[in-house]
């Protein structure tokens, strides 16, 4: 009698421990490190949980909020989510979030580095070092040589947000290669929608 009601009481502990919802089977969570510290990702737990912010928002004004196409430029992969924690947790690559400031602090995937879009767009100091850091070489004759540059995966706020696709654009004409970009064209509403873990940034980058 003594062994059964341990045996329950046994399994009741591991049925409450267990995660209601993996990432993929056997798969509950991914650990991923940035800035010294360890950060698990990983499904929220509670079956009746929905989304109250404003990524619940299925309808934005347009311009400027159309739907990306699925691809922003043959040659530059797209990736889904399970690319992505694949992507950050082997350390593949640097992770940015392309999206304004203001929404970057509000929250964003663990081990993501904010560069805004806007960046990208016209010659500044803050462009070169940027670009520097990223691997490239400013030439005399004015061209950026991307011989050595890094692989990088962007994202912004998801399907609708044309942040990351601008910035991929913008990277595109000054010669950055295609093959080392990729685009989480989900972003923060999908990775949301899925439940997965977000954080609040202590600072933008």
């Amino acid at each position: 009698m003594r062994l059964s009601y341990l045996a329950t009481l046994a399994l009741s502990t591991l049925i409450a421990n267990a995660n209601i919802a993996e990432i993929v089977e056997g798969m509950p969570y991914v650990e991923v490190e940035a800035d010294g510290k360890t950060y698990k990702i990983e499904r929220v737990q509670k079956e009746d949980s929905y989304l109250t912010n404003t990524f619940a928002l299925t309808s934005r004004p347009s311009p400027p909020f159309f739907i990306e196409p699925f691809t922003v430029s043959d040659g530059v992969e797209t990736y889904g989510e399970l690319e992505v924690l694949d992507f950050i947790s082997k350390k593949k690559g640097l992770f940015i979030d392309a999206r304004l400031a203001n929404w970057f602090a509000k929250s964003a995937i663990p081990s993501a580095v904010n560069i805004p879009f806007k960046l990208f767009l016209s010659e500044t100091p803050e462009r070169e070092k940027v670009l520097k850091d990223l691997g490239g070489e400013y030439a005399k004759s004015g061209d950026w040589d991307f011989t050595h540059a890094k692989t990088i995966l962007l994202y912004c706020n998801g399907a609708w947000c044309g942040q990351s696709p601008t910035a991929i654009n913008a990277l595109i004409d000054l010669g950055y290669p295609k093959s080392k970009m990729k685009y989480y064209r989900g972003g923060m509403q999908s990775w949301q929608l899925l439940g997965l873990t977000t954080i609040i940034p202590k600072e933008t980058k």
